[in-house]
């Protein structure tokens, strides 16, 4: 059942790839984790995960010499690769749940994909994202831990959410509000000084690696 939601999830967001806003990220509630993030560079190496359409994309070429960008939606990262056309950035094509990193960044972000990570595989997917920062490296990540305001609250079973296309087309798709304290201190049994931040109804998680 689960594999096979992660599957129909991966499936929704190819197909709502052309459907997808950009967002703005210089005022609002998410313009105090772009002001956190902009903060950290310039870095050399950045590791984004879950990119989408390039709405942090657009942020962390500002402050990395490469960014490498790992998405398992070849949509969205077209419309990614389009929308920032930088020769630095380059795009692999993977499924998250399976992929590993084969080396180590500066930084490695993710907006908005933790929380389509089932409960049961999240302690293994913080741990293979934190192996993949370096010695004094950053962690980063922001996501929601609540409902958006304004918005109508989407059909739930348990840890599984009802989204519709304009098409009418609907898909079931993993949707799980962690708590951003619990998240800091599963990131800091691994070897990181963390800590989280709300700013509802968002969440900044923000992690930098012990050194040995």
């Amino acid at each position: 059942m689960e594999r096979d939601v992660i599957r129909e999830q991966i499936t929704y967001y190819s197909a709502r790839a052309p459907e997808y806003h950009n967002v703005i990220l210089s005022s609002g509630p998410l313009a105090v984790a772009r002001r956190h993030l902009l903060a950290l560079g310039p870095l050399r190496d950045v590791l984004e995960l879950a990119p989408g359409t390039g709405n942090w994309t657009e942020e962390l070429v500002r402050i990395g010499e490469t960014v490498t960008v790992v998405d398992a939606s070849p949509e969205m990262m077209e419309i990614n690769r389009q929308r920032i056309a930088d020769a630095r950035v380059e795009y692999r094509q993977a499924d998250l749940f399976q992929w590993t990193a084969d080396r180590q960044y500066d930084l490695v972000f993710s907006a908005f994909f933790l929380s389509h990570v089932p409960p049961d595989l999240v302690d293994a997917f913080l741990v293979r994202t934190c192996s993949a920062v370096r010695p004094e490296g950053h962690l980063f990540i922001v996501d929601q831990c609540d409902d958006l305001p304004n918005y109508p609250v989407p059909a739930r079973e348990g840890i599984y959410e009802q989204r519709a296309l304009l098409d009418g087309r609907t898909f079931s798709i993993v949707k799980v509000y962690y708590h951003p304290a619990v998240l800091a201190e599963r990131v800091r049994t691994v070897g990181f000084q963390a800590t989280a931040e709300r700013i509802h109804p968002f969440f900044c998680l923000r992690g930098t690696r012990i050194a040995p």
